[in-house]
């Protein structure tokens, strides 16, 4: 059999256990199969859906990854980004959010501790995603499954209102009491990461220079300064550590929200935990800051009706503000040296980080802005 025969019956198979149409299964297999975050899937669909149904009593009409759907797709993301964060359509109910994690990167234990977070943040009245079922984690072939209730609206466009709104719930965040269990383990880092780089922000600088490591002997001549540069960054990046510290969300930007302005609430908390607080608010900071400035004084604002900055955490904010970008851009590095090119030094988040007055524009607008 062809290639293309094999994908076509591929194809077919997909649509038969998602319920998605044969043109919506192809679409996103095609972008699934060049997306740098599609993870090994530990299991197929049909499995997860007998799973799921004779686990909690449910039938299911359909099941397919969230940005399959346009109506659900992460504002700006592309088919293949969340390939294991599935909408599960049920024939008797409301739909649920299935996230399946790979058994190789994260353990059951891991995963039950996200419930057990959802549950805390639920007995504090935080604005979460919420356990879709009493008993919300089951183990499926060593992968650890969670359920948690589908919440309408999709993500909010983007406006000022929506910034202050992330800024504030990113404060409330940060003032939760401590407590013990899952909500004092290591976090802060990005969650697509957790499957070796799970815990405190500087694990994505750990994660950034294994991106470099992995084609360091595939890089060509051309792209050996860029490499270095790249390279040194990494091991000269502010990592955070001593500072304050807070239980905090480790992918938190527009993308962590959803429902509608006023009534938002934040999903995916694979990667949080205790963990320095100054990240978060850098990489909210850094997504914000788009534009005219108004975005940056919007979370800012928010984020100062709850917490105000130490001195270190002022100085400290334009080394932490590169974190995640570094680590963008040591993946966009990694994906072009493996498709055959060399990145552009202006191009997306290494344009980012080649640009130092971008970046000092930034902190130099948010210092002011969190000063007040």
């Amino acid at each position: 059999m062809t290639k293309e025969g094999s994908f076509k019956r591929a194809v077919r198979q997909r649509a038969r256990e998602t319920g998605l149409r044969y043109t919506e299964a192809r679409a996103a297999l095609e972008k699934g199969r060049t997306s740098p975050f599609a993870r090994t899937r530990p299991v197929e669909f049909a499995e997860l859906r007998a799973h799921l149904e004779r686990r909690y009593g449910i039938r299911i009409a359909s099941i397919a990854p969230i940005d399959d759907d346009p109506a659900t797709r992460p504002l700006g993301s592309w088919v293949g980004h969340y390939p294991w964060t599935l909408v599960v359509k049920r024939a008797d109910g409301p739909p649920w959010i299935a996230r399946v994690f790979s058994s190789a990167a994260d353990t059951v234990g891991r995963v039950e501790g996200d419930a057990e977070i959802l549950r805390y943040l639920a007995k504090n009245d935080f604005p979460a995603e919420r356990p879709a079922h009493d008993d919300p984690v089951s183990v499926l072939e060593g992968s650890g499954v969670i359920v948690t209730e589908y919440i309408e609206s999709g993500r909010p466009a983007a406006s000022t209102a929506v910034q202050h709104e992330l800024g504030t719930l990113l404060g409330r965040m940060h003032k939760l009491p401590a407590a013990g269990g899952a909500l004092a383990r290591d976090g802060g880092a990005e969650e697509h990461d957790g499957a070796f780089f799970a815990g405190r922000p500087k694990q994505d600088l750990a994660a950034a220079m294994s991106f470099l490591v992995s084609v360091e002997d595939t890089v060509a001549p051309e792209g050996r300064e860029m490499f270095e540069w790249l390279r040194d960054k990494v091991e000269q990046a502010d990592d955070a550590e001593g500072l304050p510290e807070a239980f905090t969300h480790g992918n938190y930007h527009a993308w962590a929200a959803v429902g509608t302005p006023g009534d938002l609430s934040i999903v995916g908390w694979a990667g949080s935990g205790r963990g320095p607080r100054l990240p978060a608010l850098a990489w909210l900071l850094t997504t914000a800051g788009e534009g005219d400035g108004e975005g940056i004084d919007a979370v800012a604002r928010g984020y100062r009706e709850h917490i105000q900055l130490t001195g270190d955490e002022v100085e400290r904010l334009p080394g932490v503000l590169a974190m995640r970008p570094l680590w963008l851009a040591c993946l966009d590095f990694r994906e072009s040296i493996r498709g055959g090119s060399t990145p552009q030094q202006d191009a997306g988040w290494i344009g980012w980080l080649a640009n130092p007055d971008r970046a000092e524009q930034l902190a130099a607008r948010a210092i002011t802005s969190l000063r007040g």
